[in-house]
């Protein structure tokens, strides 16, 4: 010691996995739809993408990753600008940038500025030096089997699917490549080029072309390789679903639920029970959350804070004097939905007995099959799942409710909590804590935000809507057609 005092810093991280419950959700349901992620906006974007490396690997062959990048900054900011001009064209990165460019006055639009390194980030095309393609589509085009890394040199390079796929999307051109190479070098373009590049945009995919073809077979994981077998179950199963609900589109949401409240048969059963195995993990974690957003409650009017066992006695004071699994089958006896029970649960202020809901009726639905939930979210050291918690709750059904909530909120909830922060502070030096504990007394400091997860699934149907398959959310007559041939 020197004498010298010295503050930490707390900032304000957040954290966005207080309880760790949500990375082994996030794990299963990135195995049931590889190859894409809720970033990844069009499915045509992968062509592009699949191009414009195909060309570098076999012409520009540039190696040197400060040159590369700014390559991809300029040949997406010009693809950008070419497909802003499609009435409503969605998912493209930077198009506020390329609405903004448009709406300049004069016949050439100059985006050398926009795509400089020198100029600050909030005044690029986008804010990576990377671009888009870097962080966004080439992990997941790297997943589906269109790009892999050069052993030379280490910058992608297209498969052989990839060079498949850039052949075709090259055909479907209407400007020579290397002009649209030369423009991007460049940094400007005047409109009349930039009108003839209107059939790059994500929209502008001709589903009876060669490219929407292959578009569809990578999509639909025809080539047979493990993950994409396990992504043509999931979207199979959606296609479904569409088909059997032709009186309302498809969406997450509805998917979700769907999925919850009709049993497995079928065709695709198994791809419809992995997604309830989904949904029971997420919404037991998101549960979960709200049971600790209870407790910071509890607390936030005790100026001084509160001693657990002070803490824990408020929170149960309520509870009935019975066995836990009594009060548990009380609470999911309700004609509630398990949506609207989650709702519920999520209110602000919401009583533990309606926090508590939604777990007592996925106790009492899957008490008897938790070996089903083993196989999706199995069970490793140090992580709790749906698996662990609705076996902690069976393990102590008999137990008087108020001692066993006692123990699930102090061990499973808050006790879990410091341990996740304190770990997240050891080792990555980020300040997440919601509660503070100081002379065995907890302070309240921050809220979670308890929101059901993002499974991929709105990216998914958009991925149909592009090939084809689906429009906005309804089977097309080649979707039928495709249910059909399989």
């Amino acid at each position: 010691m020197d004498g010298q005092a010295e503050w930490t810093e707390i900032g304000a991280s957040s954290g966005l996995d207080h309880l760790a419950m949500l990375a082994p959700v996030e794990a299963f349901y990135q195995s049931l739809l590889p190859g894409f992620s809720s970033v990844t906006t069009r499915m045509r974007n992968y062509a592009f993408h699949a191009w414009w490396i195909t060309r570098n690997a076999r012409t520009t062959k540039i190696t040197s990753k400060k040159a590369f990048h700014e390559h991809t900054r300029r040949v997406e900011a010009l693809y950008a600008l070419a497909s802003a001009q499609w009435n409503r064209e969605t998912g493209i990165a930077g198009a506020r940038f390329a609405l903004d460019k448009l709406a300049e006055e004069g016949d050439i639009l100059a985006f050398r500025s926009e795509t400089s390194l020198e100029t600050p980030a909030d005044l690029r095309y986008l804010g990576p030096p990377a671009g888009d393609f870097q962080g966004t589509y080439f992990g997941q085009m790297r997943e589906i089997g269109l790009l892999a890394r050069a052993a030379r040199h280490d910058m992608p390079v297209p498969t052989k699917d990839g060079e498949r796929l850039a052949k075709a999307y090259e055909a479907a051109l209407p400007i020579a490549p290397e002009r649209f190479f030369e423009i991007a070098k460049a940094g400007q373009v005047s409109r009349v080029e930039l009108a003839m590049m209107l059939p790059m945009a994500p929209s502008a995919l001709d589903q009876d072309g060669e490219e929407a073809r292959l578009l569809r077979e990578i999509l639909m994981g025809e080539g047979g390789s493990e993950a994409g077998l396990a992504r043509r179950a999931s979207l199979l199963a959606i296609l479904e679903i569409a088909r059997k609900t032709d009186s309302q589109p498809v969406s997450e949401n509805m998917l979700r639920w769907w999925w919850m409240d009709h049993s497995p048969d079928g065709h695709h059963a198994e791809a419809h029970a992995a997604w309830q195995h989904y949904q029971v993990g997420d919404m037991l974690r998101v549960s979960y959350e709200n049971l600790m957003n209870h407790a910071i409650l509890g607390l936030e009017d005790a100026s001084e804070g509160l001693l657990v066992p002070e803490l824990i006695g408020d929170i149960i004071s309520d509870v009935p004097d019975m066995p836990l699994g009594e009060w548990l089958d009380q609470l999911s006896a309700s004609n509630q939905s398990l949506h609207d029970l989650q709702n519920a649960g999520r209110a602000e202020g919401a009583p533990l007995g309606a926090i508590m809901a939604p777990i007592a009726r996925l106790w009492a639905e899957w008490r008897f099959r938790i070996d089903e939930l083993e196989g999706s979210l199995p069970t490793k050291p140090g992580h709790q799942t749906c698996v662990t918690e609705l076996t902690w709750i069976e393990h102590r059904r008999r137990e008087p409710a108020s001692k066993a909530m006692g123990q699930l909120i102090y061990e499973r909830v808050l006790r879990r909590h410091l341990e996740v922060a304190a770990r997240k502070f050891r080792l990555q030096g980020s300040y997440t804590y919601l509660v503070e504990l100081e002379h065995a007394r907890l302070r309240a400091r921050s809220l979670i935000d308890a929101n059901p997860s993002g499974p991929r699934l709105s990216t998914a149907i958009k991925f149909l809507d592009d090939v084809g398959l689906l429009s906005k959310g309804r089977l097309t007559d080649r979707g039928r057609d495709y249910l059909e041939a399989v």
